[in-house]
């Protein structure tokens, strides 16, 4: 049966398509954005704000926390109300909780203020991609997820350089403020381009309360407990009974709405093989991308010396080749449908992480940016392709909940990998370090051109750095590049000067060799969550759409359809 949504002159989309696409991507940028830009400015925020670094990654944690639990809240009151409607409260309050974040007068108003802006940050990223798919044809949605992903990862990459310039300039404060005069561009701009109809639901009922309250419940517990484990330690009651109580949250979410007649998710979209396939694929995927970027941001920290904010820059090769990659992968996926592209993404993920487990102490940055070049083409081909087939194989009235179960799926890998990750990392560089100390006393004692007092000294810098450093981050910087600072330095053009950098140079060798094993089994980790996308991804089908309305067929009419 011929399609007639592939015929250009029956379906030609929204005439505004090419404006609802621009004002929508607009909003997904600014929430996107203070994903990334936030990082940059912690630790002025901690000096500015009197806090500790525990007590201020809560401002990452708190809007990580809200958007995992209102994706899903956010995409059905979208199909209940309309779609133009909750993406307008979205930037009405992600604009106004970002001016009271840059007016904060502490560390807890802040955090508070960013999980107000996480609730607009939820609505944006949820309803943006709803709203893209209905203003355009079936034919021409691959192209259009693809430049919609393609300016999200503009976003990511415009983030880390964009915070470093205004908080090196001026003031973290300015972080949030930047987003006012664009949040209010963007609410005029929404306004007036998105049409007024898009899009509410043509299903009846009321709400569903009790499947909001259970799933929001749920998803905070999960994140909350995958967030603190690594504080509050694995095995304690607190991570424990978390854990278990989001556990038990899914089956009783699942059994409530089975038994109602208006569910906050309609269980039976689960029947469209696409829509979970794709939505399975993304999970996985995020877990790969969730502690990666983390990892190598701390190996070019700690093991090749740079400070944070060249670090980021460094990481920018990654989003720009997905920035070239999301669009013309969008047009492949029209062609050809999501299942190559999205299983060939999935694949350069794995790759790229199996050569980033190989870097050793003799690294060098080129090293590192051909292997995240893998990355970037993994991330342009399989997240727009991905995202474009689970969602263009759903009915318009229920795109608003299944977006927000994407971006819920993304949100729960990318927390999970991060937690995962750096869990192996932090178990890892503890031994590697304690086994670099001996090494490094053993090399000090090792240099009779010292004497015993010279020995002493040395052997007691490096045990002092050692024990700062412990834990792992950046902290292990000192280690691989001055594993000897604190102890006396002998004058410049001395013979002892000579051996203090000779010694001083050995030690941070063997410090730079030992902290970058650590980093070889978060990577393979992560490569295997990557791996475990490919199989999903491969039963996305052979073309946008070709599941949709599959939850309302029979088991022999679904077939039928297919042959």
């Amino acid at each position: 049966m011929i399609d007639p949504t592939l015929d250009p002159t029956l379906d030609q989309g929204h005439p505004r398509k090419w404006w609802i696409l621009v004002a929508v991507s607009i909003g997904m940028f600014m929430a996107l954005l203070d994903v990334t830009i936030v990082n940059i400015a912690m630790p002025a925020i901690i000096t500015d704000l009197h806090t500790t670094v525990t007590h201020a990654s809560w401002v990452l944690n708190a809007y990580s926390l809200v958007l995992a639990v209102c994706f899903l809240s956010m995409g059905r009151i979208a199909d209940r109300y309309g779609q133009k409607r909750v993406f307008l409260f979205g930037l009405v309050m992600f604009t106004l909780f970002s001016m009271l974040c840059g007016f904060a007068p502490s560390i807890d108003w802040l955090i508070a203020f960013r999980a107000g802006q996480g609730v607009g940050g939820a609505a944006l990223l949820t309803i943006s991609l709803a709203i893209v798919l209905g203003a355009f044809p079936r034919r021409q949605q691959g192209m259009a997820v693809g430049l919609w992903g393609a300016l999200g990862t503009a976003a990511a990459a415009v983030g880390p350089v964009l915070g470093g310039v205004l908080v090196t300039y001026g003031h973290w404060s300015w972080i949030f403020f930047v987003n006012i005069p664009v949040g209010i561009f963007a609410v005029v701009f929404c306004g007036m381009v998105i049409p007024a109809h898009v899009r509410k639901a043509r299903s009846e009922g009321g709400l569903d309360i009790p499947g909001i309250v259970i799933s929001g419940l749920g998803l905070f517990m999960l994140t909350l407990g995958l967030v603190q484990g690594n504080s509050w330690g694995w095995s304690s009651p607190a991570v424990i009974g978390l854990l278990v109580a989001a556990v038990v949250s899914f089956p009783l979410f699942m059994w409530w709405e089975l038994r109602i007649p208006s569910p906050m998710f309609p269980v039976k979209l689960l029947r469209i093989r696409s829509f979970t396939a794709a939505n399975t694929s993304i999970m996985f995927i995020g877990m790969a991308m969730g502690g990666t970027f983390l990892m190598v941001v701390i190996f070019l920290v700690s093991v090749l010396g740079y400070t944070e904010l060249r670090a980021a820059v460094a990481l920018t090769v990654i989003p720009v080749i997905a920035l070239v990659i999301a669009p013309n992968a969008g047009r492949l996926n029209d062609r050809i449908g999501p299942r190559l592209p999205g299983s060939v993404g999935a694949a350069c993920f794995a790759v790229s992480l199996i050569l980033l487990a190989q870097l050793g102490g003799s690294t060098t940055l080129w090293d590192v940016m051909w292997r995240m070049t893998f990355i970037g083409v993994g991330i342009g081909l399989a997240m727009p392709t991905l995202s474009a087939a689970s969602m263009a194989s759903l009915p318009p009235e229920v795109r608003g909940v299944g977006s927000g179960s994407l971006n819920t799926m993304r949100q729960v890998g990318f927390t999970i990998g991060v937690a995962l990750l750096v869990a192996i990392f932090t178990h890892m560089v503890a031994q590697n370090a304690q086994h670099a100390t001996r090494q490094a006393m053993g090399f000090v004692a090792a240099q009779q051109q010292l004497g015993p007092a010279e020995k002493g000294v040395y052997s007691a810098a490096i045990l002092k750095n050692a024990k700062a450093a412990a834990g792992g981050g950046g902290g292990a910087a000192v280690l691989t590049t001055e594993p000897l600072k604190g102890a006396p330095r002998p004058p410049a053009g001395t013979p002892q000067a000579l051996t203090w950098k000779k010694v001083n140079a050995g030690a941070a060798t063997i410090y730079k060799d030992d902290i970058a094993k650590s980093f070889t089994w978060p990577f393979y980790a992560a490569a295997l969550a990557a791996l475990l996308a490919i199989p999903s991804a491969l039963f996305t089908g052979r073309r946008l759409g070709i599941d949709a309305g599959h939850h309302e067929m029979t088991r022999e009419e679904r077939a039928a359809d297919r042959a």
